[in-house]
């Protein structure tokens, strides 16, 4: 059974957050997308962290552009896990899950946007991701660089200027906090085909409040609970085999 619904840097409720554990995890589970965050190493290659810093996820500290890959992946997340290029979880969805990459803290990174676009032409994955960022000049360069890639712009709450801001990037998804959304904007984007995906949805009054956008993708930390309510007749206590 297909989950619509976006597992937020993979199963974060149960695995370590974008590790291949978590996204695996929700693969499993049937998922049509995962989210994960990319930021660029010493070496430059895009790697699947959220912070920009390795403090609070494994055992080092300091910030990700300081060492290459490499070194990066000698430490460890969680109990044994590494941190994983963005290439490493490209292959494990290949076929299997849509993923959406949002590039964090762009301003740190010279090359950020090429890093990402060569990753996912090597990975033959154009057209199984879409690319999100708060930084909207960022995703103006990722444009620039193919007509072809799916991008999306990252707000806080969705406003009558953000079609112009839609049109100008040829946007084909917006991404926007569950709270930042009226009805009638919901509207004008299923109008326009432009998908609306919400964020970070985890308790049930907030999954119920969804039920009257259903064209809206939702993203969660709690995959089993969004699963068990949307999809109340499917075997929720299944064993997630990783």
């Amino acid at each position: 059974m297909n989950i619509r619904g976006i597992g937020h840097r993979g199963y974060p409720a149960k695995y370590p957050e974008n590790t291949l554990s978590s996204f695996q995890a929700a693969i499993e589970l049937g998922f049509t997308h995962i989210e994960l965050d990319v930021h660029l190493s010493k070496d430059g290659i895009p790697v699947v962290m959220h912070d920009y810093k390795i403090d609070r996820m494994t055992n080092g500290s300091g910030e990700i552009r300081n060492y290459t890959l490499s070194e990066l992946q000698q430490f460890t997340v969680g109990d044994s896990e590494k941190i994983p290029t963005l290439e490493d979880v490209l292959r494990l969805a290949k076929n299997q899950i849509i993923v959406s990459i949002e590039m964090k803290n762009t301003k740190l990174y010279d090359y950020l946007e090429k890093e990402v676009f060569e990753a996912i032409q090597k990975v033959d994955m154009i057209d199984q991701v879409y690319v999100i960022s708060f930084d909207h000049k960022s995703l103006a360069k990722l444009r620039q660089l193919s007509s072809e890639i799916k991008i999306g712009p990252l707000v806080n709450k969705l406003k009558r200027s953000h079609f112009r801001l839609i049109e100008k990037l040829d946007a084909s998804y917006i991404a926007v906090k569950h709270d930042g959304l009226k009805e009638k904007y919901v509207n004008r984007c299923d109008g326009l085909g432009i998908q609306v995906v919400a964020w970070t949805v985890n308790s049930v009054e907030q999954m119920q409040r969804f039920k009257k956008y259903p064209s809206v993708l939702v993203t969660t930390d709690e995959l089993e609970k969004y699963k068990a309510y949307h999809y109340p007749d499917s075997s929720t206590l299944q064993k997630v085999i990783i």
